[in-house]
This record gives C-alpha cells, sequence and structure tokens, in this order.
C-alpha cells in the first residue's frame, strides 16, 4: 500500500520510515505523525486487539497508537471527512471490527491484485479536498527520501554512497528530511574524510534548523549537526577555538533535550580538541588543557557507561584518547610511568573496540605512535602499515603514512621517509585537511627542500621560518611565494627575506 500511494503522489508515512529519520522519540514522532496527518489503519489481529483492550501488552507500540487513533476520532463528529480510514486486508472480516471503527467509511484493500485503490486515492483526494489534511508529497521531498533510502542501503564507504551524500547536500538547503536524517549522511562523509563535504552538509541542516520549527523530538537535531559535523571540521581546520565552543554548545543543548547520547558524544569531542590544544600550547599552558582534557572523558565515560554499559564501543574511543593523552604527558615530562600507563589505556580500548573499525584503526594508528616513544621502531612499523595495506579510511590511511615516516626518520631511513610523507601530503590536501598536508610538507621541507622547490633550505632558514610562522600552511606558502619570485628574475638569486615573505602571505 505504502509504494501504491507514494506512486500516486501522496506523502506517506510509515514504520518503514524510521530506519532513515531516525527520531528522537518514538512516542513523539507517533504523536506528530497521528495529530497532523490522515490516518490509515491497516487493521491487522493486532490493532483489534488494542483497540479492543486496554490490556494487551504484547506490543505497547501498537497499543499506544491505537490509543491515538482512538482519541483522533473521538474528537471527530460522523462517519465521513474524518481523517482516520480502516483498510481491511484479505482474511479480516470487517464485521468484526470495533464499533470505533465501524462507525467510519470502511476500505478494503488487496495487496496481491491491487482491488481497493482506486476507491482508497478516492477518499484521499477528497479529504485533502474537504480541508483533510492528506497533502501530495513534493517532488523535492520524495526524491530527498529515495536518495536517502538509498544511502542507507549502501555500506558508508561506497562510492555510491558518497555520491549520493554529496547529491543530497548539493540540493539540501531547506530541506527538513536531510536534517533528520543528518547521522547517516555525515557517516557516510567522514567515512571518505571529506572535510568539505561534513562543512557544507552542517551549515546546510543548521540553516534549514534554524529557519523552520522543530517538532516534538527534534529540538536536539541541532545539537548533533555541532557535535558530529561542525566540530569535528573545525577541528581538522586547526580552528581550535571555535571547535571547543561549538562542542561545548552542543553537549549543552543535547543535555536541554536530555539527549545523553549526544551530551556524552559532545563532551568527548570537546576534550578532543582539547587534546590537540595541548598539542601545541606553550609549556605553561599545556597542563590546563589536559586537566580540562581528563574532566571531560571522565565524564563522557560515566555517562557512556550509563548509556550503554561499561564494554561499548563509545567507552573504548574514550579510553583511547585518554592513552593519548597519557602520551602526550609522557612528551612533556620523560617519566616512564606515564608512558606505560598510556600503554595500559591502550590495551584497555583495543579490547573494547571492534577491529576493522574506524576507532580501532585510529587506535592502531596511536599504538605505533606509542611504540616510537619508547623506541620500538620496528613493532611500530608493522601496526601503521596493516592500517595502510587496508585503505578503508582515507584520514587514518594518511596519518598513517605521516607516523610511518616519523618511524623511518628514527631510523634515519630518510628516503622512505620521503616517500611516506609525500603520499600523505597528497592526501591529506585532496580530503581538505591543509594544515595537516602542510605539516608534512614542512617535514619534508626540512629534510630536503628540493624534493619540493627548486632550491634548498638552509638550516638558518627553517628556524627563521619556524621562528617568524608558527603554522606550517603560511611556512609553505613563503616558501612558494619565494620560488615564485626568484623564477620571474633573472641572474643571481636573491636571498630571501622570510620576514616579508611571511607577512605577505600572512595579510594576502
Amino acid at each position: 500500500m505504502v509504494g501504491a500511494l507514494r506512486a500516486r503522489g501522496f506523502d506517506v508515512l510509515w514504520d518503514g520510515d524510521l530506519s532513515i529519520i531516525h527520531p528522537l522519540s518514538i512516542p513523539a514522532w507517533m504523536e506528530t505523525a497521528v495529530r497532523d496527518r490522515t490516518v490509515l489503519v491497516i487493521v491487522s489481529d493486532d490493532y483489534l486487539k488494542a483497540l479492543l483492550s486496554n490490556d494487551f501488552v504484547e506490543r505497547r507500540g501498537v497499543r499506544y497508537e491505537a490509543g491515538l487513533v482512538r482519541h483522533k476520532i473521538y474528537h471527530h463528529g460522523g462517519a465521513h471527512g474524518c481523517a482516520v480510514l480502516p483498510v481491511v486486508p484479505p482474511g479480516i472480516d470487517a464485521n468484526a471490527l470495533p464499533s470505533v471503527l465501524q462507525q467510519l467509511v470502511i476500505h478494503r484493500f488487496d495487496p496481491g491484485s491491487r482491488n481497493g485503490e482506486e476507491e482508497l486515492v478516492r477518499s484521499l483526494g477528497a479529504l485533502e479536498i474537504g480541508g483533510g489534511v492528506v497533502r501530495a508529497e513534493p517532488e523535492g521531498v520524495y526524491q530527498t527520501r529515495m536518495m536517502l533510502a538509498g544511502l542507507e542501503a549502501c555500506p558508508q564507504s561506497s562510492a555510491q554512497a558518497y555520491q549520493l551524500a554529496c547529491a543530497l547536500v548539493e540540493q539540501g538547503e531547506g530541506d527538513l528530511e536531510l536534517a533528520r536524517a543528518f547521522d547517516s549522511v555525515v557517516g557516510v562523509a567522514k567515512a571518505h574524510g571529506d572535510v568539505g563535504l561534513v562543512s557544507r552538509l552542517s551549515d546546510v541542516c543548521l540553516k534549514t534548523l534554524s529557519s523552520t520549527l522543530p517538532l516534538k523530538g527534534e529540538g536536539a537535531l541541532k545539537a548533533k549537526v555541532l557535535v558530529s559535523g561542525q566540530s569535528w571540521h573545525l577541528l581538522r581546520e586547526h580552528r581550535f577555538s571555535q571547535a571547543a565552543s561549538v562542542a561545548e554548545e552542543g553537549a549543552q543543548i543535547a543535555k536541554k533535550y536530555r539527549d545523553l547520547d549526544t551530551a556524552a558524544r559532545g563532551q568527548r569531542a570537546h576534550a578532543r580538541v582539547l587534546l590537540h590544544m595541548a598539542m601545541e600550547a606553550l609549556p605553561y599552558d599545556r597542563e590546563f588543557y589536559l586537566r580540562n582534557c581528563e574532566h571531560l572523558l571522565i565524564l563522557a565515560t560515566t555517562l557512556f557507561r550509563s548509556i550503554s554499559g561499561p564494554t561499548s564501543e563509545e567507552v573504548g574511543v574514550c579510553a583511547s584518547l585518554q592513552a593519548e593523552r597519557q602520551l602526550l604527558r609522557y612528551e612533556m615530562t620523560r617519566e616512564r610511568s606515564e608512558l606505560g600507563a598510556a600503554f595500559e589505556r591502550a590495551q584497555a580500548a583495543e579490547a573494547l573496540l571492534t577491529p576493522g573499525t574506524e576507532p580501532y584503526q585510529w587506535l592502531t594508528v596511536l599504538q605505533a605512535r606509542l611504540c616510537l616513544a619508547a623506541r620500538k621502531y620496528n613493532e611500530g612499523k608493522e601496526f601503521v602499515t596493516d592500517v595502510i595495506t587496508t585503505a578503508d579510511f582515507p584520514e587514518v590511511v594518511a596519518r598513517s603514512l605521516q607516523v610511518r615516516a616519523d618511524l623511518m626518520l628514527a631510523t634515519r631511513d630518510r628516503a622512505e621517509a620521503v616517500h611516506d610523507l609525500l603520499l600523505a601530503e597528497e592526501q591529506f590536501r585532496s580530503l581538505g585537511c591543509e594544515y595537516a598536508a602542510a605539516t608534512c610538507w614542512w617535514t619534508i621541507a626540512r629534510i630536503d627542500s628540493t624534493k619540493l622547490v627548486s632550491f634548498r633550505l638552509t638550516p638558518a632558514d627553517v628556524l627563521r621560518l619556524e621562528d617568524l610562522a608558527p603554522d606550517p600552511r603560511d611556512r609553505r606558502l613563503a616558501v612558494l611565494e619565494h620560488e615564485h619570485r626568484a623564477a620571474r628574475r633573472l641572474g643571481r638569486r636573491a636571498t630571501p627575506d622570510w620576514a616579508c615573505l611571511v607577512d605577505r602571505v600572512q595579510h594576502e
């Protein structure tokens, strides 16, 4: 019946859509649908029992729906014009219907022969003309739902899912269906590591949500977009302050609407940003960021344990971040106890995460970094080589190449390190991770700048540029600007004025 009515242009909502729209509250979703739409009651044995008895508990969802339908009928007088249409399939005796349905116009429908379809369509059309709430589905909404259904049916890492995600974002401004399905679409964008796509999707959904009044149960949609979308891409764009602020805002909104899972994710996202801030902060600021990071991770872990138990994947991701925090503390203090604690945390995370998943592969990269700190270089190379070989998640692979290069530099294998860094730089740049790409580029420049430009940077040049430009993106642009200027000159190459070049690229 759903297929038949949708083919006639009707906007049909049914339980089969739950996997696409992901309502935050099933009862609220039922209430809104029954209140605002025409209800087709497909009379099954369950519905008969639910309508006849308040004690039927085998399927509570059916009983709850039936109560809402009864309420809708009672607030309408007469048999005609009521936005509740009983539909009796073959094998059900219409005379067995309870009195609450007997008073209405009853339809029959045979899914095999499609008998009864025309009469049902006419009744729905009459309700529409008479001021009923059945509406022909706008073409854009129907197309969005079909594309979302196709995206849900594909593996997130597939090319088809990625193409559908791109198309949905391209045409999705003002489309509330896309905002409701944000989790599914952003999952595909992240699986492909496309920072730009996550950014565009987040912007489109936030604009849509700000211009429409959310239905009951949809108030926390904004929190999901802020936490899983905007904070995620701001972190990769190296906009730490904004990423932290957005993650915190998302967690607060989620708490307001009692969405504990999103609140925990927001706290964890905030902790991840603080960890990155600590990595680049001055020594006296690092301890502040690390303390706040630890506090948020404890809060997130506690929430996740209360939601899904102490052995859930989400708890494993928190443990992985705790291991990374311990590694940074070791790099600050050089105390072996900190490194030992980091290994223990990583082992605890490994026991909770599922092999082959993206969190597990990120943990494998962390284990390689721990091996680098412990000078277990060959073991570390094995970890990241396994990730690179699988090539499932582009961002993880790029980071694995970068870490493997660090391991090779530790063993003085400079040629292989440069090769990996060139691959990592290219991949990061294709994903939109410009800061990570520039970091790889600068590491190569320090080793042998002739792999990138036509002149060799001296140790003095390297130190001067690092002093003038903390951001490797600015250093890269300054070097390329000098290359461009030198190519236009004839004769001897001029000594670079790095202060002037850095100032130029920073203010263009």
